[in-house]
């Protein structure tokens, strides 16, 4: 069996297999590379029917078939299955109650958990004001994005605007905004284009920009995508 034993990916590694990539989720179904210590917006589930995962998490080694990491928890990958599924899920479109419920039964084949998908990724109700924000922003990217003019576009000043993405979506503002900009030189680059165009593509100031968030915030350099096949959800 290609997981009786888990192995400790170097943290350069490749990644390899499919990415299932929507607009607020993505499902890996294959070999998770290493990573360094980092934390990231999305909560995450890793899967398993084979070998059990093995992650850090504030210094304490967690080992099992299904884990579960919220939003911005700082962990690292130490040891993967061959084979296993990794989820990820924006809070803002997660129910997190049927997650926990469903997780000791979820299948870690991207096949099997697919149709399950859209009961676990309910979009939670935002105030509508925030939903402006929201697609404000989107029809700005990849250009700058000014808080003083999305907040006006809102009818919410500045410092209502900043609170109301700290209450509502768990997150920064800025933070929001470069978690898409990430999302989009993702979709760029697994599409095909080379990580330069694709960086810029994103609004990235240039490579090393989109590389250093990159690394910050999955632990990853942008190389070690180069193994994943993209494929749309819709």
């Amino acid at each position: 069996m290609p997981d009786a034993c888990i192995t400790a990916p170097p943290a350069d590694r490749a990644w390899t297999g499919t990415l299932l990539l929507g607009e607020h989720l993505a499902v890996l179904q294959g070999q998770a590379g290493g990573s360094d210590r980092h934390a990231h917006y999305a909560h995450q589930l890793l899967l398993s029917d084979g070998a059990p995962w093995q992650v850090e998490i504030d210094g304490e080694r967690r080992t099992g078939q299904r884990l579960w990491l919220p939003s911005f928890q700082p962990h690292a990958v130490l040891a993967a299955p061959s084979e296993g599924c990794t989820v990820y899920l924006e809070p803002g479109h997660a129910d997190v109650e049927a997650i926990l419920r469903r997780l000791p039964q979820l299948p870690a084949r991207l096949p099997a958990l697919q149709p399950l998908l859209p009961e676990l990724c309910r979009a939670q109700p935002l105030d509508r004001r925030l939903q402006a924000a929201i697609a404000e922003i989107v029809a700005r990217l990849p250009d700058s994005v000014c808080a003083a003019d999305i907040a006006e576009a809102a009818h919410l000043s500045p410092s209502q605007l900043h609170r109301r993405f700290q209450s509502d979506l768990a997150i920064t503002l800025r933070g929001w905004v470069l978690w898409r900009r990430l999302h989009h030189a993702l979709a760029r680059f697994l599409a095909g284009d080379s990580l330069t165009a694709s960086a810029h593509a994103a609004g990235f100031a240039d490579l090393p920009h989109l590389s250093r968030n990159l690394r910050r915030m999955f632990g990853i350099g942008a190389t070690q995508l180069h193994g994943l096949q993209l494929q749309a959800y819709r």
